[in-house]
């Protein structure tokens, strides 16, 4: 007889989710599952961290022990290749020799949310005073579009939804901001791809700011979980038509812009740009950086400082654009009026040290990065063009593969930045344009029709 675990409630996982149904996705995105290969990922996940050995296996999947070994390897094999497909690869499922297999990943069950009926909408939850001071205060936060600010606007998000759990705008805000602290590098897929998932699951289990959700998972699906031809072909041929003017429009610039194609992201960019508003100046200038017009980003990237001193995001690029350009002095002017240099950012700090000669203290802070220990290198990728701006090619190839296994968010724009056509004799540049394969393929073939149509009405 069948004793399966628990089925009951959701399984996150990295960045999929696995309901009580077996249905498996991966950024809204559904993953075709045999039957068998629901019952096999059960067990795993109700084991996870654990060796299961086959006699748990047999009884919990086929529910009697009279299976042979190859029939159980072949199932295994099966489900390795449905998750190789994804951004975790096939290793998440370990064979221990001798003893059985182990999903070595961190995973999490909640229980589901209870149904309303059709009919019913779901109910509108509006947040206490004190949550709502934590809500505004992460906006506030956001605003100064600074990475360090980030943990703690996600922080106050947080502290928003422990007393009102169902306010989706604290929800979607919260996942957006994980997002964007991932997009500057400084912390790896793993650590948010979970909790990322969750918020965005919960907001679209109460069907509300659809627009504000396909949008984010543009961005969770390419930049996140590394699929963006599964972008193209879900969203590709309807959504960017969609998008209204700020936020959710950006995400799909992101998209482009980590694709290669910042030419187009400028494009939907410009209609959009106020002169009385800071907003998407800053993205509009990084695409003229992408194109190689170190100029034109210089404009782009002072006009939100004009209106807005306190803005550490622009600043921080600012300083890249005008080293660039060859400008060193005003870069490290800039450099200089930038209180947000502490050990996270400090990668495109000594990036643009680096360019303006200063090689001897970008050397000195690179060794302090490396000298920290941390598994995972904050602005990893930045790191790698460190190295090879130093000439230390070795160092570069570790730095860069490191960026690749752990998803550095900045990854995807370090390979289309300008400057590494320099390095491009370069092993290290070599291998990490291979390994990047996934956001090379977009441009070489158009869109495919979306299996997911735009929502009427």
């Amino acid at each position: 007889m069948l004793k399966q675990p628990n089925s009951a409630g959701i399984w996150y996982f990295g960045p999929y989710r696995f309901d009580g149904e077996g249905q498996l996705s991966l950024g809204g995105s559904s993953i075709p599952l045999s039957p068998l290969q629901r019952r096999l990922l059960l067990s795993l996940l109700s084991h996870a961290g654990q060796v299961v050995n086959k006699d748990t296996l047999l009884q919990e999947v086929w529910g009697h022990t009279s299976v042979s070994d190859v029939n159980l390897a072949r199932a295994m094999h099966g489900l390795r290749r449905v998750l190789g497909r994804g951004p975790l690869g096939s290793g998440v499922i370990r064979t221990v020799y001798g003893s059985g297999y182990c999903f070595d990943l961190a995973v999490s069950q909640h229980q589901p949310q209870p149904r309303f009926q059709e009919a019913e909408a779901p109910p509108v939850t509006f947040p206490t005073g004190q949550a709502l001071s934590h809500f505004i205060e992460g906006l506030v936060q956001v605003r100064y579009r600074a990475p360090l600010a980030l943990p703690l606007a996600a922080q106050h998000f947080r502290s928003c939804l422990e007393g009102n759990p169902g306010f989706a705008p604290a929800q979607l805000q919260l996942a957006i901001t994980l997002m964007t602290h991932y997009r500057w590098g400084l912390s790896p897929a793993s650590a948010i791809e979970t909790e990322v998932e969750q918020q965005l699951a919960q907001v679209e289990a109460g069907g509300q700011m659809a627009q504000e959700i396909h949008a984010v998972r543009v961005e969770a699906l390419s930049l996140l979980a590394w699929q963006p031809d599964q972008v193209e072909e879900r969203y590709g041929t309807w959504l960017p038509e969609q998008l209204g003017n700020g936020a959710p429009l950006h995400s799909w610039v992101w998209h482009l812009m980590a694709t290669g194609r910042a030419a187009q992201a400028l494009a939907l960019l410009d209609p959009q740009l106020k002169a009385d508003i800071p907003c998407g100046w800053m993205l509009a200038g990084l695409a003229e950086l992408l194109l190689d017009r170190s100029v034109a980003a210089i404009a782009r990237l002072r006009h939100p400082l004009q209106l807005d001193q306190s803005l550490g995001g622009p600043r921080l690029l600012l300083a890249l654009a005008l080293a660039q350009a060859g400008q060193d002095e005003a870069a490290l002017r800039e450099l200089e009026q930038c209180p947000q240099l502490e050990a996270p950012t400090r990668a495109l700090h000594s990036l643009v040290l680096a360019l303006c000669e200063q090689r001897q203290q970008a050397g000195v802070q690179l060794e302090a990065a490396l000298a920290a220990g941390s598994p995972d290198l904050p602005m990893a990728s930045l790191w790698g063009l460190v190295s090879l701006t130093l000439g230390e090619e070795s160092r570069a190839f570790q730095i860069l593969e490191q960026a690749v296994t752990s998803r550095c968010g900045l990854a995807p724009l370090v390979l289309y930045w300008p400057g590494l056509a320099a390095y491009g004799d370069s092993t290290a540049v070599q291998t990490f344009r291979s390994r990047m394969r996934p956001f090379q393929l977009v441009q070489s073939r158009p869109a495919a029709p979306s299996p997911n149509p735009a929502p009427q009405g």
